[in-house]
């Protein structure tokens, strides 16, 4: 069987290491898999042979399954590092040019001076929020032939860390794998998601991993925001570890079982107490559910506070705009169960959905990103040629 037809995505994510091999001629032979994997993102105990033994598992396991030799893959990833900046440029035109050539020199230029500004940074998404020809704004390209002055685009740059850049492709080098694109998973799973919440104007995504929540905002299929931070569900746990007194293992059972309960963290709620052996721990006495919440809340208002500091959510989710908040990820499920707390702090979104995951779903994002095309997303940005002298001319002709 030929290696050609078959596309293969990891998500590098920071708790699990997840790996999708798509069939692009019969995609009954899709092949999922995935395994634990909780220091890979953190840069300070890196644990390169963990996680590399991880990566090297889960792509020997694929290439027996399928009978193929895995020599290139499409890297999706999911950490604290990840940023977006927000860039605009503008030209005035002495000479009239095509449109296409002006938004390439734009591009080019805009690339090249938020490289040079962020250089600790790699540049891994470019997203065009808007042109401005003269005063006049565009969101898609103008279909008719505009006469314009002087163009201006805004944009958005998703960024990831050269040194975590390093660490991650170091991963991979390793295993003699080359890297033929890197996305930022929250981004292309909210894209992805997108088409189920057709019916909303405004969507707020926010995805509560292990050690990191990203917030994506859309209006529609257009993305205005996108905001990472340092905190996620296993800040949770280890709340619950110290809170009961009991290792990081036997809390995240506490929590995954607190998963399950209705609403028992709801502030109507009457019970006092939940009993040790519902939550399957060795703990003498039965566990004060008001305790429970006052700290587990305190956590979860942490992290919703951060993720929506600086953004004024009552303004974006207006009575005119029909919104949601969907909310993925593992570190989201203690909520799922519990929505009341949410629908007391957050009455102003038409609706809150809790979006089940799986590794399907997550690599199938990726993999749909780079087979469609996305009207503000710019897939290449030509790189700027470099302009000669006369004898630098002479010399590049002779050689």
């Amino acid at each position: 069987m030929s290696d050609n037809i078959f596309q293969t995505y990891i998500d590098f994510g920071t708790s699990k290491i997840r790996i999708g091999i798509f069939d692009t001629l019969l995609p009954k032979n899709n092949y999922f898999e995935e395994k634990k994997c909780i220091s890979a993102f953190d840069l300070e105990k890196v644990n390169l042979d963990l996680s590399k033994n991880v990566i090297q598992k889960l792509i020997r396991n694929s290439e027996k399954k399928l009978n193929i030799h895995i020599k290139n893959i499409n890297l999706m990833i999911d950490a604290p590092e990840v940023q977006s900046i927000d860039f605009s440029i503008k030209k005035k035109l002495e000479n009239k040019s095509s449109f296409f050539e002006d938004i390439k020199f734009l591009l080019q230029e805009a690339r090249q001076l938020a490289q040079n500004s962020n250089e600790n940074k790699k540049i891994i998404h470019t997203i065009i929020e808007k042109f401005i020809l003269d005063k006049n704004e565009y969101y898609t390209i103008p279909e008719d032939d505009v006469d314009y002055k002087s163009i201006a685009i805004e944009l958005k740059f998703i960024c990831i860390s050269n040194d975590f850049f390093e660490v991650i492709t170091n991963h991979f080098k390793i295993n003699h794998i080359a890297i033929d694109n890197i996305f930022c998973s929250s981004y292309v799973k909210s894209l992805n998601y997108n088409h189920f919440f057709k019916n909303y104007n405004k969507k707020i995504f926010l995805d509560i991993g292990y050690k990191k929540t990203c917030v994506t905002i859309f209006d529609n299929e257009k993305l205005i925001l996108l905001k990472t931070i340092s905190l996620g569900g296993n800040h949770i746990t280890n709340d619950i570890s110290k809170i009961l007194k009991i290792d990081p293992e036997e809390s995240e059972n506490v929590k995954k079982s607190l998963n399950q309960k209705d609403a028992i963290f709801s502030h109507n709620s009457e019970e006092e107490f939940i009993s040790n052996s519902v939550l399957n721990i060795p703990v003498n006495n039965n566990i004060s559910l008001d305790l429970l919440k006052k700290v587990i809340h305190a956590r979860i208002d942490e992290i919703f506070n951060l993720s929506f500091k600086n953004i004024n959510l009552e303004q974006i989710v207006s009575d005119k705009n029909k919104s949601i908040l969907i909310l993925t990820g593992e570190g989201s499920k203690i909520l799922d169960k519990n929505s009341i707390y949410l629908e007391n702090n957050y009455k102003f979104f038409n609706e809150i959905n809790f979006f089940e995951e799986n590794t399907e779903t997550i690599c199938l994002s990726g993999f749909n990103f780079n087979r469609k095309s996305h009207n503000h997303e710019v897939k290449v940005v030509p790189k700027k040629i470099k302009k000669y002298g006369f004898f630098e001319k002479l010399f590049h002709k002779f050689s």
